[in-house]
């Protein structure tokens, strides 16, 4: 049995319209056409659908029985269409976007807003998790794309530097470093330090950085967030090497961010998302919209 889309639209508009002449106006077709083409369906489905005088049309029982389904399957076929093509101009779809729970708030909320404004009908899912879980959950697809720190394995993954920024010292206020203007890497080093816990890819890049300066660093307390971080300093438990974003997040007025020097380390906060999958008409729109959101943005107010 072969039914052509054209025979469903010639039968559902024979059903409302009552008469062929009206029918085969609204679906714009020939008088005789439009007979052809009910010919064809009620051959396929091998039986009459319609009774027909010089004056009227009426459908037989069959073609009661098969007026509903056919008028739904036309209609779930146009919302289908349409909802394709409201994905290709952006109008509909989804999106999962994840970043580090700091980073959420420093960044990713206000970019998040601009989105909505501009994209009301796209449904936008938030998710606040460790740099170092973004790149396994843009693996399995459970979040489009990642902002946070470049992951190890850069070549699974496709990244777009979003901002970048000098590392910076924290300390409590009373701190006997914090009267100086800037710091070095070495005075750090002899710093009891408030750090995130060893998995954690900002921990294992400041790590690096102090291997390569042949320092040892003294490691106080190690908690999971950053946002711990910054009250464990304000709280007087030791001093922090802190991304640029992070120093500038508002505390109760106990710490201070000093520009770190001998060397100056800059730190990269970047788009992610999977190489090898492109992505989809909701996830590039928020590309977009991160673009602008911090075109300008790339160097963070100057920490003295």
């Amino acid at each position: 049995m072969s039914i052509s889309l054209r025979q469903l639209e010639a039968f559902v508009a024979v059903c409302n319209e009552g008469n062929f002449s009206k029918a085969a106006q609204r679906i714009h077709i020939s008088q005789s056409g439009l007979s052809i083409l009910i010919r064809e369906l009620e051959q396929s489905l091998e039986c009459r659908l319609f009774d027909r005088s010089t004056r009227q049309v009426s459908l037989t029982d069959a073609g009661r029985e098969f007026r509903g389904p056919a008028a739904r399957l036309l209609a779930d076929l146009s919302a289908a269409v349409g909802n394709v093509k409201g994905l290709a101009s952006r109008q509909h779809g989804h999106v999962t976007v994840a970043a580090p729970p700091l980073l959420m708030s420093r960044l990713l909320v206000g970019i998040a807003a601009r989105f909505r404004s501009a994209y009301p009908h796209i449904a936008l899912t938030l998710r606040d998790i460790p740099s170092e879980a973004i790149p396994a959950g843009i693996a399995s697809a459970d979040i489009d794309l990642g902002i946070g720190m470049l992951p190890a394995d850069r070549d699974e993954y496709l990244t777009e530097p979003l901002l970048e920024g000098p590392l910076v010292a924290l300390l409590p206020r009373v701190h006997p470093l914090a009267r100086r203007r800037q710091l070095k890497w070495t005075d750090l080093a002899e710093t009891p330090l408030v750090a995130l816990t060893p998995e954690n890819s900002f921990r294992q890049f400041l790590d690096g950085c102090f291997a390569r300066l042949d320092l040892q660093p003294r490691i106080a307390v190690e908690v999971v967030q950053l946002s711990t971080v910054i009250s464990l300093v304000e709280a007087g438990f030791g001093a922090a090497i802190m991304p640029p974003y992070g120093a500038l997040v508002p505390g109760d007025g106990n710490s201070v961010a000093r520009p770190l020097r001998d060397p100056v380390v800059r730190s990269e906060i970047a788009l992610i998302r999977d190489r090898f999958r492109s992505p989809s008409a909701a996830a590039a729109a928020f590309i977009e919209v991160a673009r602008e959101a911090v075109a300008g943005r790339s160097r963070p107010p100057r920490v003295t």
